[in-house]
């Protein structure tokens, strides 16, 4: 995009914002494909809505041309959708149309390859063919047709920024693409202006309201897993927020989160799922738990927490000797998931294998170490274990399915479908235990 081109007029699309029932606007994807699918179900998008994407689909994630396959085919089914060209749909365009090897470079340097790594592994072709105007058409035919600006009798709607002291007519191509100066404050339009481009630096990174009746929805979602959106005419905002902390030996948070109240979970310790390429990779466990959510239909989504947060799946395999160090950081991450969520239920589900290992009691419970112990050897540096019940004062717990024979809450793994939640009575449960 060449700076001082004038916008070209079928470069605009106007809209009258009476057609449509709602208009849901969200931007800067960036290739998470799973966020956006969750995002319509969570609004439970119907085709008398709009949908405005004000840029960014590929790059930077791995599944920017299963978005892109998304949108088409979600319009042929009579959703409406309207996409506007952001600077990274513009690199693409660009370098595809060029060759230019600089513009290849400054592409690949914010995340291009990822684009083309996805448009190999859906249609089985090569990087090659990507850059053939036939073998590449729908991608490149798909993007070329994406207007620069979207403009209602209220409301205006841009990538990047917009300049109030021209008519859109007279708006420069890469200003609106490209810019991040501060264009709010002239913002004398009398219209709404939403935009994106710009990763909110809002601690909670949520949709930013600048002064003059400016919003950038831009959440940085490549970089924090999370995206954001608004129903313009309610004003209503909406996240889908895909958590994780952890690595390859250890896991201390998992979980997919729609709003203010999601259902937490407490198991003995991690298996398998995880966050790769931000896709979730799930397990047993975690599509049990994933189908409660939203069986319950009161919760917003599920987080997944253990009691101690080593990965294995084979129980014979958790440390014979308690780890502190790892239970701390446990400790820690479990308290920054309950004050970030004050009045979520809490789901035990640990099952018998909190027998497993003596020490996994006093995770729950917590223990003051003195000479009077008498069933497990702390190493000697060990002076008490913070429990994990000290966390969760005023809290509903609950139980699914059946008490096991031994008196504990069951792995939900091992209950059927039919299951409903039940009050489970966690001071007695911890002082018998």
């Amino acid at each position: 995009m060449n700076r001082g081109t004038i916008i070209r007029k079928k470069q605009i699309k106007y809209i009258d914002e009476n057609d449509y029932n709602r208009i849901f606007v969200i931007s800067d994807l960036h290739g998470y494909y799973e966020l956006f699918l969750k995002f319509i179900e969570k609004v439970n998008l119907q085709k008398d809505d709009l949908l405005i994407n004000l840029g960014d689909t590929c790059d930077r994630g791995t599944q920017s041309y299963e978005l892109y396959l998304k949108y088409d085919e979600m319009i042929k089914q009579g959703y409406n959708i309207l996409h506007i060209l952001g600077n990274h749909e513009d690199m693409l365009l660009t370098t595809v149309y060029t060759l230019d090897y600089d513009r290849l470079e400054h592409w690949f340097i914010n995340g291009g390859e990822k684009t083309i790594e996805s448009f190999k592994r859906v249609t089985g072709l090569s990087t090659v063919d990507f850059f053939d105007l036939e073998k590449n058409k729908f991608l490149i035919d798909f993007l070329s047709s994406f207007p620069t600006l979207i403009v209602s009798n209220k409301t205006i709607f841009t990538h990047a920024a917009y300049n109030p002291d021209l008519p859109p007519e007279k708006q420069e191509e890469y200003f609106l693409i490209w810019n991040r100066e501060n264009f709010w404050d002239r913002n004398k339009t009398g219209k709404a202006i939403y935009f994106g481009h710009t990763p909110s630096k809002k601690e909670n990174h949520t949709i930013v309201y600048y002064p003059n009746n400016c919003t950038c929805i831009d959440l940085g979602t490549y970089r924090y897993n999370k995206m954001g959106g608004i129903e313009i005419k309610s004003k209503e905002e909406y996240y889908i927020e895909m958590l994780y902390q952890g690595d390859g030996k250890t896991r201390f948070v998992l979980g997919e989160v729609t709003g203010d109240n999601p259902l937490i979970c407490f198991g003995i310790n991690p298996s398998n799922a995880k966050i790769v390429d931000n896709k979730l990779q799930t397990d047993k466990t975690i599509k049990k738990i994933r189908y409660i959510a939203d069986m319950e239909k009161k919760y917003d989504g599920w987080i997944m927490l253990n009691l101690y947060a080593q990965v294995t799946s084979e129980p014979n395999n958790l440390d014979k000797v308690f780890n502190n160090n790892l239970h701390s950081k446990n400790i820690d991450e479990i308290e920054k998931i309950l004050n970030r969520f004050p009045n979520s239920d809490i789901l035990a589900c640990w099952g018998n294998l909190i027998e497993k290992r003596r020490y996994l009691k006093y995770c729950l419970k917590g223990l003051k170490i003195d000479n009077n112990i008498a069933d497990y050897n702390f190493p000697d540096e060990i002076k008490d274990i913070k429990g994990i019940i000290s966390l969760t004062k005023n809290r509903k717990w609950f139980y699914r399915g059946m008490i096991t024979k031994k008196g504990h809450p069951n792995h939900q793994v091992r209950t059927k479908n039919s299951a409903r939640l039940e009050e489970f009575n966690i001071k007695k449960y911890i002082k018998n235990l």
